[in-house]
């Protein structure tokens, strides 16, 4: 182990008595919060409030650090434990999250509150990993889900405002807007009201709507919903989420904050930085100074787009470690004490989730991958939280000063505790986008003491002075990294971590000259200031006189990577004692294992779980000698023993020999599998039975945007309560000898960004439709061999790509609504060119997801399923008896332009007691094809091939059945003729993680063919 190499004693007093004595035995949350902040709420709890610093849990100063993770998003329930485990893990202490309206009120009048919209076991596994909620019911939600989560049955309301003008009535207090939530709201405030912390729940706070600006009827309508909540209950504080700087709905809610994502989402140019913004700290002190400083959305990733070449590794790239040393600590700058970070973990939008532009992965770049593998992000956000959680001094700083003259392209924050005095100082570059290094002296704290610092490129770093912690402890100054403190066996262990090859100084304050142990490369010094530079490793140096001792246990980067502070419960604390900004501890320091997600401690036992990876993990336990023995996910662990560093260490294994490679080797190959294939579009036959359809015989909408052409039908697929999914169109024409032949088919298709189209005319391939734009128009030839005397179909297949986000004004084209919100999806125009007007359709039919509104899937959900005839037959589903279909792969693929529909089934026994991550992959070429992904009856993806980027699919355990058969379907739908594009040329199952350990057993609900389609 090797870590600390002293050099020069620096030429600063080592003895600095009675500094801040007057302070060190004042504990920060023996500042209680001011009366007059609880204003407007009569009824509001005691057990969460705030002053302009920070919020109070119970009486005690927070820093409210907080990840956003939606349920709906990772559809195997019984892995939200395992993202709220890491999310613990992490040192976060809140999770942030939305409710979807449309997937728990798909149908007015009905509301679905089971499986995956059940919010119960949602707060339950926040609660056992003692984690607070910051409950975000909307009902708009954003997303980057269709229609922002408003419902399909509410885009179809009527009414149109000149001053709601890019949401018609929708957000707004019209009276059949606010019909439309009273249902959600009522099955949904009253579960959440009853989780709050006044009834022994994790929820502290819940926030009104979501990102909105003030206007005439919108300011109403806020407060319409804040009311609501508070009449059903809801006694925590309301917050409201400007997003930005505007001044929106300051006075609307309890808390105001704003969302910032400062350096936009550009993931193709992951190096392009946005500079710094300068103006956070003003306008909070203009706007809101007497509450605290809240981000409740701050960039922990980036949202990827169709057509994006940067992929969500460009995101990932984005928003660094570097990135987040240096916003993050801007953040803390500006005196913001509550963050939460959007998206700590994205998950999938597996189905119709997806808005218009963003296709299934919801990555994010996050900290925690679509996976759930951890990501160097989240050993950032583990070093950072760790730190906040440790030295409370930062929950209550006042800001001193700004220099960023003095050197030359530097900007340095003073922040001072008003009531211990403990300074930071935080330092970083003005052009955020530099590598350049820079070396400069800084002057800090009480003692006046000199230092010299080295920033490097695109980095942040902070200093501290006069910084009280443990048990009368004080940190003189420091330029290394705090990661955290604890107590060992009565002694306070400070743990600090730099880069290899750095150089560092520290300074403490001690009663008399302290006697100096270091364990580690070098063995002498005799002073309590030193300068050291950080090798890899840990070492250990130890300062003690007759009446002080304390350690410091120095780390590398990447050793400080594999440090966890996992909280032991209170004994007594009843609802609370998991949480450790309330009664739980974190006495013990683990080194080693890829993730440690509890300890208890059971009489001399520590008892750890957790996940390894690799063949061996060196484990180090920090913590009283009371612990003789260490357990790992309930086995003693054999050969443990104190080392030079005073830890138990031994050693572990990892996934019992199995790597990424091994498990890979023994995992089904699609590509030699058994598959079986069926036409998937019959629709384009003379003899097809209409009778699965929906007549579309409207001849008004409610919509606010009228069909171009053609009529008498209004062809709005929300009209007819399909919301979502791949739409089929009918239209049926009469030919004769004695009419006029069409010269050609004009069709106008709406169906979000990136849609595509292809039409028949009979069983003639008329051609296809594709553009980047939300509409787009085609007039396709006709010829007269593709006409019959009698009935003639044109049939019209198109996908939808899910409703723009509301309330956002980001139309493109000259005075439209083009990308409006409540836009309609389906066809917008209809003609045959070179006939009369008497002489057009008449009848036109469609086909969405089964039931529509009256889906039957109520475990996937309204969704889940399109309208392909292979989805309204249910093929994708387990059970279907394809025996009699024909073998075919879909690496042959199709013979012409058309849908067909792919099934193989296979076993999985994979080794239990480990979690291994797994996707199903597509060959990467382009190619105009578009494929649908089910496995298990659950829609994980859609493959674009001629848009891209995404060709990889996570599928999680629960959706795939680890210990059982499954089923994978594919539908592809091929718009041209060359053979690339008649056959997808590759797909794979593929691991890329295994870990030993895992949350334990993943239950499997996937509903068959016989339950959801059988007679």
């Amino acid at each position: 182990m090797r870590g600390l190499s002293l050099s020069a004693v620096l030429a600063v007093s080592s003895v600095i008595s009675g500094v801040r004595s007057q302070f060190q035995n004042l504990p920060i949350h023996n500042v209680i919060r001011a009366p007059d902040q609880f204003i407007n709420d009569t009824g509001l709890t005691d057990l969460v409030g705030w002053d302009p610093y920070s919020f109070f849990i119970k009486e005690k100063r927070i820093f409210l650090h907080a990840g956003e993770f939606h349920g709906w998003r990772l559809p195997s329930i019984s892995l939200w434990k395992d993202i709220m485990q890491k999310t613990k893990a992490s040192g976060l202490n809140s999770i942030s999250m939305y409710v979807h309206w449309h997937l728990t009120n798909p149908k007015k009048g009905v509301i679905d509150l089971e499986g995956i919209n059940d919010l119960q076991p949602f707060f339950d596994a926040a609660k056992a990993e003692g984690l607070w909620v910051i409950a975000r019911p909307g009902p708009y939600i954003n997303s980057e889900t269709t229609a922002g989560g408003i419902p399909g049955h509410v885009l179809t309301i009527p009414g149109d405002t000149p001053w709601n003008l890019y949401n018609g009535v929708l957000r707004s207090n019209a009276t059949s807007f606010h019909d439309s939530w009273q249902d959600y709201f009522n099955a949904v405030i009253p579960i959440i009201a009853k989780n709050q912390i006044t009834q022994g729940g994790p929820i502290i706070m819940v926030q009104v709507e979501n990102e909105y600006y003030n206007g005439a009827g919108q300011n109403e309508y806020v407060e319409e919903l804040r009311q609501s909540m508070l009449r059903m209950g809801i006694v925590v504080p309301t917050s409201v989420n400007d997003p930005g700087m505007f001044q929106n709905l300051v006075d609307s809610a309890n808390i105001y904050g704003i969302d910032a994502y400062p350096v936009s989402f550009n993931c193709s140019n992951p190096t392009f930085w946005r500079d710094i913004p300068t103006a956070w700290r003003t306008y909070h002190k203009s706007v809101t100074p007497s509450i605290p400083f809240f981000f409740p959305e701050f960039q922990g990733g980036g949202i990827d787009r169709w057509g994006s070449t940067g992929g969500y590794e460009g995101c990932r790239q984005l928003t660094n470690p570097n990135f987040q040393r240096i916003y993050n600590h801007h953040l803390w700058a500006n005196g913001v004490t509550a963050i939460a970070y959007y998206m700590f973990y994205g998950g999938t939008s597996w189905g119709q989730i997806p808005h218009s532009s963003s296709y299934t992965s919801y990555d994010w770049g996050a900290a925690v991958r679509e996976s759930r593998a951890l990501s160097e992000k989240y050993d950032e956000v583990k070093l950072q939280a760790l730190f906040l959680r440790s030295f409370p001094d930062m929950r209550m700083t006042d800001w001193i000063g700004e220099d960023n003259t003095t050197v030359t392209g530097v900007s340095t924050t003073h922040l001072r505790n008003p009531v211990t005095g403990s300074s930071f100082y935080i330092t970083r570059h003005v052009n955020t986008s530099t590598w350049d290094v820079l070396s400069f002296d800084l002057t800090v704290g009480m003692s006046g003491a000199r230092l010299p610092v080295v920033l490097p490129g695109r980095d942040g770093l902070i200093t501290v002075a006069d910084l009280p912690f443990g048990k009368g402890q004080n940190i003189v100054y420091s330029t290394t990294n705090l990661l955290s403190t604890f107590n060992f066996d009565g002694e306070d262990t400070l743990v600090v971590y730099g880069t290899v090859g750095m150089t560092y100084q520290m300074a403490f304050t001690f009663d008399a000259q302290p006697k100096v142990t270091v364990t580690g490369p070098t063995k002498k010094n005799k002073a309590a200031a030193f300068t050291f530079s950080v090798a890899s490793g840990m070492t250990s140096i130890h300062m003690r006189t007759a009446k002080q001792s304390l350690t410091v246990l120095l780390a590398d980067y990447k050793a400080a990577t594999k440090f966890w502070m996992p909280t032991i419960a209170a004994e007594e604390g009843g609802d609370f004692k998991e949480f450790e900004d309330m009664n739980a501890t974190t006495p013990f320091l683990i080194s080693g294992p890829y993730l440690v997600r509890k300890a208890v401690v059971e009489d001399s036992t520590l008892a750890l779980t957790g996940d390894l990876e690799g063949a061996a993990t060196t484990l180090m336990v920090f913590g009283t000698n009371r612990v003789k023995s260490v357990s790992w996910n309930g086995a003693r662990v054999a050969g443990a023993k104190r080392n030079s560093l005073g830890a138990i260490e031994a050693t572990l294994t990892g996934p019992s020999g199995r790597t990424v490679d091994s498990i890979n080797q023994g995992l089904p190959n699609l590509m030699k599998a058994k598959w079986k294939y069926a036409d998937s579009l019959p629709e384009i036959k003379e003899t097809f039975d209409e009778s699965g359809m929906v007549l579309a015989d409207h001849t008004e909408t409610t919509s606010k945007f009228p069909p171009y052409y053609g009529g008498p039908w209004v062809l709005y697929a929300d009209d007819y309560g399909f919301h979502g999914g791949n739409l089929v169109w009918r239209g049926t024409f009469e030919h004769s000898a004695n009419a006029d032949a069409p010269t050609a088919v004009n069709i106008s298709v709406s169906g979000g960004q990136f849609f595509a189209a292809s039409a028949w005319l009979n069983e003639h391939y008329l051609g296809d439709s594709y553009t980047s734009l939300p509409t787009n128009n085609e007039s396709w030839p006709v010829t007269p061999d593709m006409l019959r005397e009698g009935k003639n179909y044109v049939t019209v297949l198109q996908d939808h790509m899910g409703h723009n986000l509301a309330g956002q004004l980001v139309c493109c084209t000259p005075g439209g609504r083009q990308r409006d919100v409540q836009q309609p999806k389906g066809i917008q125009g209809y003609y045959l060119e070179g006939r009369k007007e008497d002489e057009q359709f008449t009848k036109w039919m469609l086909a969405g997801n089964l039931g529509g509104e009256d889906f039957p899937d109520k475990t996937r959900k309204i969704l889940n399923e399109g309208g392909l005839y292979a989805e309204r037959m249910g093929w994708h589903l387990p059970g279907f008896d394809d025996s009699a279909w024909e073998s075919r792969t879909p690496f042959k693929g199709l013979d012409r332009p058309g849908v067909g529909f792919f099934r193989t089934t296979f076993k999985l026994n994979l080794p239990a007691d480990h979690d291994i991550l797994l996707s199903i992959v597509f060959d990467s070429q382009p190619a105009n094809y578009r494929a649908q992904l089910y496995v298990n009856g659950w829609q994980m993806g859609k493959r674009v091939a001629n848009v891209g980027p995404q060709d990889s699919f996570v599928v999680q355990e629960g959706i795939l059945n680890y210990h059982g058969e499954n089923t994978v379907a594919v539908s592809l739908w091929s718009l041209g003729r060359s053979a690339g594009d008649l056959r997808i040329p590759s797909l794979k199952l593929v691991a890329t993680g295994i870990y030993r350990g895992g949350v334990g057993a993943v239950a499997v609900n996937n509903p068959g063919w016989d339950s959801l389609r059988g007679v």
